[in-house]
């Protein structure tokens, strides 16, 4: 079997943002020709050498990153979930397997994936939505999560597309201490769960909790807390016995280990849990990186009704609340707008497809030169399927 790469959400730092509907008016935005003409332009703003059909000479991002080599390709593509994600890139490796699909439909997307491969780096961007809640208002599509990891000139160019070409708003997305917290919780609930077949200490490992005070002195920036991985478990069980602590008991039990060991209390409004790390995923209040979970034994499940893994579980319950959280409370919508998008959206995902075994082949990262390769050929069958370009590059 081929190899595919990585599912792109998964082993890469990213920085979080949040994102205004993007304004496209009557032409959809998530259509293969109308992404390609937005690739485009922004290959023209990277590289400077075009403004209005004129050639100019100026300093850009190539200037001031003289190790990332010229911009070979530039492209903004769909991205549907992770079976989706395996049967494309299967696909390409093998045009026979005529059961496969390279397309990703609009409604089934999950958003779309912004990739710049330089001669010597390659970067990417992720525009992000809840496929359960796929409403927008006419003329707009809600793409509320944007996850980054570029160099801060490229990044500053890219986003400056984005509120320019969209008349959007693009603010970073700072995480509370309450959802870094949960997350936290929402992994170790699942492990922890009776139908669950994946330990607390091989899925999370070791454990850092990063406490911060900015509202408090300038004098102590952050102070870690390592626990390891052999003791998560014994805080999570002694948090289960304190009062007040059927949501949260670990941070509950934490809580009561550092008052009574540290005299801190870290439930003070002046203290925060600014990130939390572990095997499964980094997450700070402005960026995350998150590992692909380890899928469930087929040997111990009916293959007829295939069960999802408590770290998938974990993964599909955190992508959930993380769009969420970026689609705010109504600070870009008008309320009504809002509470209707909500209502729609369950609070979380649960079945996986019965092609979910195959996530596992995406784990093997794949050489920069196949995926160009592959690309190519994907550009290919892309233009016979759908023909002409239906937006015109002004």
């Amino acid at each position: 079997m081929a190899d595919v790469p990585p599912y792109p959400l998964y082993g890469r730092s990213y920085l979080l943002y949040r994102l205004s509907p993007l304004h496209h008016g009557d032409v959809p935005l998530l259509n293969e020709p109308v992404l390609d003409t937005h690739a485009k332009r922004l290959r023209e703003q990277l590289k400077g050498d075009n403004v209005r059909g004129v050639e100019v000479d100026f300093a850009g991002p190539e200037d001031a990153l003289p190790n990332l080599g010229p911009l070979d390709q530039c492209s903004w593509d769909m991205i549907g979930d992770e079976d989706a994600w395996i049967d494309r890139h299967r696909q390409l490796a093998d045009p026979d397997a005529s059961h496969l699909t390279t397309l990703v439909h609009a409604e089934h997307a999950r958003g779309i994936q912004v990739t710049l491969d330089y001669e010597n780096h390659a970067y990417n961007a992720l525009l992000l939505r809840d496929p359960t809640a796929t409403t927008s208002p006419h003329g707009f599509t809600s793409l509320p999560l944007l996850l980054v990891k570029m160099p801060s000139a490229i990044r500053a160019i890219f986003l400056d597309y984005i509120r320019t070409s969209f008349d959007a708003h693009v603010v970073p997305l700072r995480l509370s201490s309450a959802f870094v917290t949960s997350t936290l919780e929402t992994y170790l609930r699942h492990l922890t769960a009776s139908t669950s077949t994946q330990s607390v200490q091989d899925v999370i490992g070791q454990l850092q909790v990063q406490l911060s005070f900015p509202k408090a002195t300038t004098l102590l920036r952050h102070l870690d807390v390592t626990i390891a991985g052999r003791h998560v478990s014994g805080f999570l069980n002694r948090g289960g016995l304190l009062r007040d602590a059927k949501d949260s008991p670990f941070t509950t039990a934490l809580a009561a280990y550092m008052r009574k060991h540290l005299a801190l209390d870290i439930s003070h409004p002046k203290v925060h849990i600014s990130r939390i790390s572990c095997a499964s995923l980094v997450l700070a209040t402005d960026r995350l990186k998150l590992m692909a979970p380890d899928i469930a034994d087929s040997s111990i499940v009916d293959s007829d009704t295939p069960q999802a893994s408590a770290g998938e579980l974990a993964v599909q319950d955190f992508y959930a609340s993380l769009v969420k959280e970026a689609a705010g409370t109504g600070k870009f919508l008008s309320e009504h707008l809002t509470v209707d998008r909500r209502s729609s959206t369950p609070s979380s995902p649960t079945s996986a497809s019965a092609s979910r075994r195959k996530r596992a082949v995406s784990n093997v990262p794949a050489a920069s030169r196949n995926t160009k390769r592959s690309r190519a050929r994907e550009k290919e069958s892309r233009d016979g399927v759908l023909g002409d370009v239906v937006m015109a590059d002004a």
